[in-house]
């Protein structure tokens, strides 16, 4: 038996979901609706797409009178439309800052601080820093 009109859904790679950090893969589910769009299935279970090597880029980081600027390059052969920001600053815990649609940001840090770290990451969820979604980590640097 065969089902006629069966179509296809490729979904890219730049329109998956955020990446859950702890499964180290993409987390999807699907509905399918009907071409007038009045009716859909229920929702699908969840499936896992593990992820490919997720890479590291060049970034450019300065501090200057209590500002934080990176300035990163777009992955080879990678569309991200998305980057998380995180900041370690002193020896607390890694705070999530932003997201941002660009390769650039800037914030400000308070006078207090003495050093910092950035990390730059795909969208995840939860919201917090995993190394295995970063695409740029820094070293420590001196305020």
């Amino acid at each position: 038996m065969t089902v006629q009109n069966v179509k296809k859904a490729i979904v890219k790679k730049e329109d998956l979901p955020a990446f859950d950090g702890n499964l180290k893969s993409y987390v999807i589910r699907y509905r399918i609706l009907s071409k007038d769009k009045n009716r859909s299935s229920h929702w699908s279970p969840y499936y896992t797409v593990p992820a490919n090597n997720i890479p590291a880029v060049n970034c450019s980081v300065s501090i200057l009178n209590d500002v934080v600027s990176l300035v990163w390059q777009q992955p080879a052969l990678y569309v991200i439309k998305q980057f998380d920001i995180y900041f370690k600053i002193n020896s607390e815990d890694w705070k999530y800052m932003s997201s941002v649609p660009s390769t650039q940001f800037s914030a400000l840090v308070n006078e207090s601080t003495t050093s910092i770290r950035v990390a730059i990451q795909l969208p995840t969820y939860p919201k917090q820093y995993f190394p295995s979604a970063a695409i740029f980590t820094s070293a420590s640097i001196e305020v």
